[in-house]
């Protein structure tokens, strides 16, 4: 009886060691990931990259007692006058009419219409102008109360941004069929600098500002091309407009406040990340706190930093670099839900897309200041070099050299888009289809037919 008692008590004290060893290897496993992520999280903190949400507040503010573009812009935003649906019907771009061809004006109905509208929100776009001449914008966000519910909505001014957007491209129409080349180059200026008012940490704001630039500046800009003479000191404005607006910085600034918004989740007490994340993430916010009880959480820390830092680093890299640094990244990323959020955000085609627009843009201007001196199009873009432009742009999806073509009629500068397969110049187009009725794949182009 003696020898089991004795054998007894030394499995116990065998179990009360390994229980002890196990204990203590978790709170070293916990103390250890907690350290390295409070390094971690120094070190960004060292590079100006914002770790909390006030640290995200503080990183979007405005120099003291300069003026806010935002006001005018709220004041312009809520003087648009909207016209009822039937209405609409009548206009192209704000409306349901499609535009006529590059070359050709509106007809004499539509040309009624889209006067009459300008006129009835003469208000809203004289404020549109005004604002663009302030330099400093912060619309009235705070990102200190962004949950999970919102930050993938339009937040802010989004939409009234692309109305506004709208207006300046339907008066820029009219300013090029009038052949009122002052007043055009106001409008680009005016759109170009409303794109930019949107220069908020979103990723949202980064998407919509990439929207107003591809699909109302440019495009604007590439119709009047086609309908405007214009001097070469005029091209040349236009060029050093386009090239500015290639040169921001959005989308960087939008990748590290998703990663600031994505470690809240993990450094915020989770009675804050509760309310933030809402009552339809239940599941995920109980996730969370078990991976808090078992000492996971710095550890998947750390893995979110170090797939953001590696994306946030690619954005230095060379174009094609980069896209295929951002793949790898993408690749790498959790089956989970919020590695599929992680995936989401690190999307390149938008950015790249209006990249290459902003590209083939200055490229077509420059073709049409040789077009302009000599007198004849050029045979290849090497003769623009170096009298009307330093280098060939590259094209930022395989970091080759822009393609062109002369057509029967004019030029198209292209490029290759995200298939990365030359389709010789074929721009995007519903009556463009395959048997299945599928879209046949198109370039990113900058059309010119005269």
């Amino acid at each position: 009886m003696k020898r089991k008692t004795k054998h007894t008590r030394r499995r116990c004290r065998i179990w009360h060691g390994v229980v002890a060893l196990l204990l203590l290897l978790f709170v070293l496993f916990r103390i250890s990931g907690g350290y390295k992520l409070k390094k971690r999280l120094q070190a960004l903190q060292n590079r100006g990259h914002p770790v909390t949400l006030e640290d995200l507040e503080r990183s979007y503010s405005l120099p003291a007692g300069v003026k806010n573009a935002a006001d005018v812009y709220l004041a312009a935003f809520s003087n648009y006058k909207k016209w009822d649906r039937d209405a609409m019907r009548g206009i192209p771009i704000a409306g349901r009419t499609s535009m006529p061809s590059r070359t050709e004006p509106l007809d004499a109905p539509t040309r009624q219409l889209v006067d009459q509208f300008l006129s009835d929100n003469e208000q809203a776009i004289s404020l549109l102008y005004k604002a663009a001449s302030i330099e400093h914008c912060r619309y009235p966000d705070d990102f200190t109360q962004v949950s999970n519910r919102i930050k993938y909505r339009r937040f802010g001014m989004g939409n009234d941004v692309q109305v506004a957007a709208q207006l300046l491209r339907l008066e820029a129409l009219i300013a090029s069929e009038d052949k009122d080349v002052d007043k055009f180059l106001a409008s680009i200026s005016a759109s170009l600098a409303l794109a930019r008012s949107l220069n908020g940490p979103l990723m949202i704001h980064c998407s919509t500002h990439n929207d107003v630039l591809s699909y109302s500046t440019y495009r604007s800009i590439e119709r009047a091309i086609n309908q405007t003479p214009l001097t070469d000191e005029q091209l040349l404005r236009l060029s050093a407009l386009v090239k500015e607006s290639d040169n921001d910085k959005g989308f960087k600034r939008a990748l590290l406040t998703e990663q600031c918004l994505g470690l809240h989740k993990f450094i915020a007490p989770l009675k804050e990340v509760s309310k933030r994340i809402g009552e339809q993430e239940s599941g995920q916010f109980r996730g969370l706190v078990k991976s808090r009880m078992l000492g996971l959480n710095s550890r998947h820390a750390l893995g979110y930093i170090d797939l953001m830092q590696k994306s946030i680093d690619a954005l230095e890299l060379p174009d094609p670099d980069r896209l295929k640094a951002f793949e790898a990244v993408r690749q790498s990323a959790p089956s989970n839900k919020q590695g599929r959020i992680i995936r989401d955000v690190l999307s390149l085609d938008r950015e790249i897309e209006r990249q290459a627009r902003a590209r083939v843009t200055c490229a077509g201007l420059a073709v049409e200041r040789y077009r302009l001196a000599e007198g004849h199009l050029p045979k290849s873009l090497d003769n623009l070099v170096p009298a009307y432009t330093k280098i060939i742009p590259e094209d930022p999806f395989n970091g080759e050299n822009l393609r062109y073509r002369r057509l029967k009629a004019g030029f198209v500068v292209y490029s290759v888009n995200d298939d990365m397969a030359d389709n010789g110049g074929a721009e995007i187009s519903k009556k463009r289809l395959d048997p299945r009725g599928k879209l046949l794949p198109w370039d990113i182009t900058f059309i010119a037919e005269r």
